[in-house]
């Protein structure tokens, strides 16, 4: 606490602060008293308590009052006895000091020892004199004198010498913080040294709380006495624990009192109750309830609204604005409305906790107090006037919200402040309520009585006068309510509606709820039955939704006698019905309403045209719903589509269902050109494997996997656990596990991560249901019905078809049972459901179908094929023809006929009735080209008259077989070696005949195959056949590029008819142009080629043929595992123009293993030079190698192996 408070006088809201007195000169300290109580509360002092408690840092403030030796004060009187005694001087003077203020410093430090106080300090007031700076200073000062006489060792920093600063500020500065601290400290631990004794005092007296003597008043006025202490040092959360101390040990003395015997003093809080005054939420102390409590006459009212008083200003007082962000001017403006509130001027800020928490906890304390009161009231049978229990439990939560309100108006704090509010008008508008009935002031009450009227006299005077002031305060708004219906009928409607709206901001619904129930009644009484329905029907929604059954049963029956208020027959009807499906009642209540539903749907909905709509779900529930499967697999247009739905019946007697429906959606339109029905994979796959051609009846035809895609989300059958809404609570949470290591690649640790972290964990509460939707009806004009069925209590088989006669996918909408013509329920159960089907109108489908589909079609072979038409769902006319036109090179006829093959075959279709097949029988022949292919590509145009454009049907086939040529040479002859080979996938055999092979030019071939070797066999399962002929050259002309063609004949093997298959090839540079020798010698001195050795490999190169190529690069290649060259394994020959003359190079090679190896390789290649005399003309800047002609280069000894022996074993030498 802060403030300068030197009058010591006893009022209400006095502020206490520590007392200190001063000794010695008083003139001296009078002038000095000012600035010493203006500086001690500038700054906090560390304070260290005993018995290891929490440092705490406390902010002091000082009175000072005139030492008086006749006034020393108990001990345990901790607010009005002094705490710290200080002597003043300014004696400078060391012979005054011996002859005069020696004895009366003596004097005084025996007074304080004789009443046993150790807490006191000497303070020495020295004035600067700047003109005795430069003279010496005296050995001895007064006050060395002082400590020398007085000073012990624990007491030596008790003597301190300050400068006086009114007479020299400027030098006096360091002395002066020097005594202000000091004083603080000694202050604090004189308070640690009292409060240690009061303490041992108090635990004294609790201990005897059991002696029949023991007094609860006193001991409460004793334990208050620490809390004033608290609360003077500014430690508000600890004196709040002083209080709540108190209350515990009411509490449980209150409560003991019911089971044992009570004791003598709490006969005192039986006395009968007289006044029920609203609690005053301030930091002042409430004097009159104290000075009540002293006297033990105090009624539990006075004494509750004192304790809560007090404990809500210790919470007040703990408030600290900075630590929420508030700047400097709403701190003060804070300040000026709790004084305006608590009337302390000298109110001023404390920095220990946050508002928000402070206020939720005054308020949550106001609901715990005011109902452990009521308990205790009861429990102790106190007589008080009827009526001022409520009083008093209404205006303490009232005066709390008023506290509230001002409190979070100037902070952050209001989204906290709501949290607690809503409970507060909750139980004030039901003392309101309380209080309303007993004073008559009801709505539909008779007027209020001669006792009702004294009651409300008494009750007024009860609770006091007003502030002095001109708001109005709780009170005065209650004494208002009390006096004529009419306020109070406002005032009630006020706290309904503000705590239900309360109530709905923070999400409790529930409550919000049950207020609404409670307005329901009050607007009934009132006569207002329509805003009384609104809050019921609210209420109805949120039973429904959460579970809640009973209640629902009950807030129906309430709306239901609304309704026949307000004579609204059609929602007397429907809650009539769903009254009598509800199972929570009784059966004769069900049959009641039953026939109250029936009898209003006979007289009441008589006269109506259209059907009154309620939801099904009230009466009847949805088991299952499953579509009857078609005969054909799928659903034709013009054909029934039926469905079977079960329904389970609630109503308690069996009714007449004029018309069931299931109201019919299109779920996607479908032309009736482009949806046809879906085929089997082996017609409609294009592929060689399988159908060479299909059809449907469509411009463009599409794969039978997009065709049902649009319609495979779709389900047949959905049961009564398919409706149920999914609860989102039980949906698998998406989490992963991770390892976390650290540097050194050990385990750090394992977490459980979200994957989706901003989807978080939450309570699913009360505030997130969805209102439902009022009931829609469906377009009806598509839908399946059932007329006139009974529907029994229980389950029943309804059968529903309709007649499809549109194509396209449909879905299942909305049930409708139309009870006695007048009663419609409408269910919105499968509006989320995709139980649906398609329809399609199949129309005539063509396939051009193989006969053996797992054969391939091999060109220049006759195949069976057959053209497949289904009609579908039509009839195929008289006159239908199907035209099918070839592409060049293959043909088509009739296959029963012997009518020569054609490009073009028109095909008569005869006429055929719906879902009928026509095949009809034909022959392909595809021609075999001359050309080496491995696949034949040809297409079929299908001309329907179904069809607005013309298909095309791909068709691939396979040549018979495939040739190849491969060019050999001996020396300066060249061979053909051509082979063949089946790549049919099927198994097939061909017969070989006649095979030739055509040159051009002066080129002639001499046959190399045998003549009576017979026909040759090729077959598809790897068999090949091979012809070689050699070319003979005339060796005057020049060979130039000769091209060949490669013709033999073949036929099946189960067929006679040979066909020609032919294969043209080219063959270039095939002229021998160079021959490569080779040959090994051994090396000198040897005449066999080992191992290890080396040996000499000789190389010659002769040109056989003219060439322009005379620069020549040889290269030997050599196996490393066999041979080693040594040297250099590459070089440049040139070869002379007009000579034949072969050219011979050496090598060294080396063998290195033994055995008859094959003769190191040579590759011969064209070495072009680079261009030396002009490179930016020519491209290659650098020399480059080209390679011959597979033909062109001979390698004599190609084939040739050479023996090579084993190294020679090693001589052995004897040495001895």
């Amino acid at each position: 606490m802060k403030g300068v408070d030197s009058s010591p006088a006893d009022r209400e809201g006095m502020t206490h602060k520590p007392i200190v007195t001063c000794a010695g000169d008083w003139n001296l300290f009078c002038t000095l008293e000012a600035p010493l109580v203006a500086a001690i509360p500038q700054d906090s002092c560390e304070w260290r308590r005993s018995y290891g408690r929490i440092t705490k840092f406390v902010y002091l403030e000082a009175s000072f009052i005139k030492y008086n030796k006749d006034k020393v004060q108990s001990e345990l009187n901790l607010l009005k006895r002094p705490i710290f005694h200080v002597y003043w001087t300014d004696c400078v003077d060391i012979e005054y000091y011996k002859t005069t203020l020696r004895e009366d410093i003596e004097a005084w430090l025996k007074q304080l020892e004789k009443n046993g106080i150790t807490d006191w300090m000497i303070v020495l007031v020295e004035t600067y004199d700047i003109r005795k700076t430069n003279k010496l200073l005296p050995r001895t000062t007064v006050l060395d004198k002082i400590k020398g006489d007085f000073s012990a060792k624990q007491t030596e920093e008790r003597f301190i010498s300050v400068i006086n600063p009114i007479k020299s500020e400027a030098r006096s500065a360091e002395s002066w913080r020097s005594l202000v601290a000091k004083i603080r400290h000694f202050i604090l631990v004189a308070y640690n040294k009292a409060l240690i004794k009061f303490e041992e005092h108090m635990r004294e007296q609790r201990e005897k709380r059991n002696d029949p003597e023991w007094d609860f008043c006193t001991y409460f006025i004793l334990q208050e006495q620490l809390a004033f202490v608290l609360e003077m040092l500014g430690l508000y959360e600890e004196a709040l624990v002083q209080y709540d101390e108190l209350d515990a040990l009411f509490s449980q003395f209150v409560l003991n009192s019911n089971v044992t015997e009570s004791p003598k003093w709490l006969e005192t809080f039986k006395q009968p109750i007289t006044s029920w005054q609203a609690v005053r939420l301030t930091a002042l102390v409430p004097q009159q309830l104290r000075e009540l409590i002293i006297k033990k006459k105090a009624s539990l009212l006075d004494f509750r609204s004192y304790l809560f008083q007090r404990q809500s200003a210790m919470l007040l007082l703990t408030f600290k604005p900075w630590e929420k962000g508030l700047n400097f001017e709403t701190s003060e403006a804070f300040a000026r409305i709790f004084e305006r509130t608590t009337n302390a001027s000298s109110f001023q800020l404390q920095p220990y906790t946050d508002v928000d928490s402070k206020v939720m906890e005054i308020a949550s304390r106001c609901l715990t107090t005011v109902h452990n009161t009521l308990v205790e009231l009861s429990l102790l049978n106190a007589n008080s006037v009827e009526g001022a229990a409520a009083c008093w439990a209404h205006l303490a939560c009232a005066e709390t919200l008023r506290a509230c309100e001002r409190l979070s108006a100037t902070n952050s704090a209001m989204e906290q402040c709501t949290n607690m509010q809503a409970p507060l008008l909750h139980n004030a508008k039901d003392k309101l309520h309380e209080l309303g009935k007993l004073c008559g002031l009801l709505p539909g009450s008779p007027d209020p009585t001669s006792e009702q009227l004294h009651l409300v006299v008494m009750l007024s005077a009860g609770m006091g006068d007003s502030e002095p002031n001109n708001q109005q305060t709780p009170t005065d708004r209650l004494k208002e309510a009390l006096c004529s219906k009419t306020s109070f009928q406002q005032y009630y409607l006020e706290l309904a509606e503000l705590a239900m709206g309360t109530y709905k901001h923070i999400g409790r619904l529930r409550f919000a709820r049950q207020i609404g129930r409670d307005l329901a009644s009050f607007y009934s009484e009132l006569g207002e039955t329509g805003k009384a329905v609104v809050f019921l029907t609210d209420a109805l929604r949120s039973y429904e939704e959460q579970g809640w059954r009973d209640l629902a049963a009950q807030t129906r029956l309430e709306l239901v006698a609304a309704a026949n208020k307000m004579n609204d027959v059609d929602r007397y009807t429907k809650l009539s019905a769903r009254i009598a499906s509800t199972a929570e009642l009784e059966i004769l209540v069900r049959n009641f309403y039953f026939e109250e539903m029936m009898k209003s749907i006979k007289v009441g909905l008589a006269d109506k045209q259209e059907s009154v709509l309620t939801e099904l779900n009230d009466c009847f529930k949805v088991v299952s719903v499953t579509l009857v499967p078609s005969e054909r697999g799928i659903y034709i247009t013009d054909n029934k589509v039926q469905c079977h739905l079960v329904v389970e019946s609630y109503l308690p007697k069996e009714v007449m269902c004029t018309r069931a429906a299931i109201s019919i959606e299109l779920y996607k339109e479908e032309k009736q050109t482009e949806k046809r029905t879906p085929v089997k994979s082996y017609k409609t796959d294009l592929s060689v494997n399988s159908s060479v051609g299909t059809q449907t009846n469509s411009p463009k035809r599409l794969p039978a996997d997009v065709a049902e895609n649009e319609s495979s989300n779709l389900v047949s059958s959905i049961r009564l656990d398919d409706l149920k809404p999914k609860n989102p609570l039980l949906n698998p949470m998406h989490i992963t596990s991770k390892l976390h290591y650290k540097e050194d690649k050990s385990l750090q640790k394992a977490t459980v991560e979200n994957e989706n972290p901003k989807v978080t964990l939450k309570r699913s509460d009360s505030s997130k249901y969805r209102k439902p939707s009022a009931t829609v009806r469906n377009n009806y004009e598509w839908s399946m019905i059932c007329d006139n069925v009974v529907l029994k209590p229980g389950l029943n088989d309804l059968s529903l078809d309709y007649i499809a006669d549109k194509c396209g996918v449909f879905k299942l909408g909305q049930v409708s049972l139309l009870v006695e013509g007048k009663l419609e329920f409408l269910s919105n159960a499968l509006m989320s459901t995709k139980v649906g089907y398609q329809v399609v109108t199949q129309g005539v489908n063509v396939y051009l179908n193989k006969v053996e589909p797992k054969k391939d079609l091999v060109a220049g072979l006759e195949h069976d094929m057959e053209l497949v038409v289904t009609s579908g769902s039509s009839r195929i006319q008289e006159n239908a023809t199907i035209v099918l036109k070839t592409s060049t090179g293959l043909l088509i006829r009739f296959a029963e006929e012997q009518s020569p093959m054609s490009r073009e075959l028109t095909i008569p279709i005869p006429p055929t009735e719906p879902f009928s097949t026509t095949k009809v029988p034909l022959r392909l022949f595809a021609s075999l080209q001359a050309r080496r292919e491995k696949s034949v590509e040809h297409s079929v145009w299908l001309n329907c008259p179904w069809w607005e454009a013309v298909m095309e049907v791909p068709l691939h086939f396979s040549p018979p077989m495939i040739a190849s040529w491969r060019l050999l040479t001996s020396n300066i002859r060249k061979f053909i070696h051509v082979t063949l080979k089946s790549t049919v996938a099927h198994y097939i055999q061909f017969k070989l005949s006649d095979a030739k092979l055509d040159c051009d030019g002066n080129t002639t071939v001499s046959d190399l195959n045998p003549e009576n070797a017979g026909d040759m066999v090729v077959a598809s399962d790897g068999t090949t056949a091979s012809f070689m002929w050699e070319l003979l050259k005339d060796p005057l002309v020049k060979a130039g590029p000769m091209k060949a063609t490669f013709t033999v004949q073949y036929c099946p093997v189960t067929s006679n008819e040979p066909r020609p298959f032919t294969c043209p090839f080219d063959i270039q540079d095939y002229t021998t142009l160079f021959v490569i020798k080779t040959k090994l010698e051994p090396a000198k001195g040897s005449d066999f080629c080992r191992a290890s050795q080396v040996c000499c490999l000789q190389l010659s190169l002769q040109r056989v043929n003219e060439t322009e190529h005379t620069s020549l690069m040889y290269e030997v290649l050599a196996d490393q595992t066999m041979w080693a060259v040594l040297g250099r394994t590459a070089g440049v020959i040139t070869m002379e123009t007009n000579s034949a003359e072969p050219q011979n190079v050496t090598l060294d090679v080396m063998p290195l293993i033994a055995g008859y190896l094959p003769l190191p390789s040579v590759r011969l290649s064209k070495y072009i030079a680079a261009n030396t005399k002009d490179p930016k003309k020519d491209i290659s800047a650098h020399p480059r190698l080209e390679p011959f002609s597979p033909g062109q280069v001979y390698h004599a000894g190609k084939a040739r192996q050479v023996h090579v022996l084993a190294p020679a074993p090693k001589e052995h030498v004897d040495t001895t």
